[in-house]
């Protein structure tokens, strides 16, 4: 039985991806952030220690993994720095992601399939090389929130490129679930007027769980269907810098990959 390690599943889409993966045989790990349960594995995506100590358990306890989803993530209100001194949404939707996605290939080998979350706010990303320049006065909701997806767009085709391990990208929609609340006074209209044709966390999680599970690579899964990566979305140029960019942001921190 192949295994396969879901991040955020205590989530609506991430609990949604378990339950479908399980119905199809395989076994999961799902990760959290909070008090595990069975079949569940401590782990903060806003933490390098947390994801170092993560991965080392898991080669500890001998366990094999066949596939990684990266689903968690977070959208923030107002600007914060993680324990680490990142800005926290590019913290743990990308640097997280980054992290765990590298350590995790370089402990099961190129036979680890991968799926990175990535978000229809690309379309609104405004990415550049100030990307981690993050601060108060330049932090904004949404568009840094995008530019974390587009972000881990760019790292997704970069990772396929330089490892050669199957890499894909899911694109969950819009789904009804806590990620759709802005904490803004507009939420009450968004719940009455928007939640009702919004996706059900299956519907969201059904690319999730295909992009995992499937034979191709550099592909972009939405619904039921996937895609080569849209030309727009490409920029073998930027990807590359923002890799190179990003491992010595962790080597400041103390990590070598």
């Amino acid at each position: 039985m192949q295994t396969i390690v879901v991040t955020g599943c205590t989530g609506s889409v991430g609990g949604a991806a378990v339950k479908m993966l399980r119905e199809r045989g395989y076994n999961v790990i799902g990760t959290t952030r909070r008090e595990p349960h069975e079949g569940e594995r401590m782990l903060n995506l806003g933490s390098l220690q947390s994801i170092v100590e993560f991965v080392e358990k898991l080669k500890a306890d001998g366990i094999v993994v066949d596939g990684l989803l990266n689903n968690a993530g977070t959208m923030e209100k107002s600007f914060g720095r993680n324990e680490d001194g990142f800005e926290r949404v590019i913290g743990t939707n990308y640097i997280g992601t980054y992290l765990l996605s590298r350590l995790m290939i370089k402990a099961m080998g190129k036979d680890l399939r991968v799926a990175n979350t990535v978000s229809l706010t690309c379309y609104t990303a405004k990415f550049n090389k100030d990307f981690f320049r993050v601060n108060e006065e330049n932090y904004s909701q949404l568009g840094t929130y995008g530019n974390s997806k587009y972000a881990v767009m760019l790292f997704s085709q970069e990772l396929a490129r330089r490892t050669g391990n199957q890499v894909n990208m899911t694109d969950p929609g819009v789904v009804n679930s806590k990620m759709l609340r802005m904490d803004r006074w507009f939420d009450s209209l968004t719940d009455a007027i928007f939640r009702p044709f919004c996706k059900s966390a299956e519907g969201g999680a059904t690319p999730a769980v295909n992009a995992v599970t499937t034979d191709c690579t550099m592909q972009l899964f939405r619904g039921e269907k996937h895609q080569d990566v849209p030309r727009k979305w490409q920029n073998e140029e930027l990807a590359a810098w923002l890799w190179d960019e990003t491992e010595n942001q962790l080597k400041l921190k103390g990590i070598i990959l």
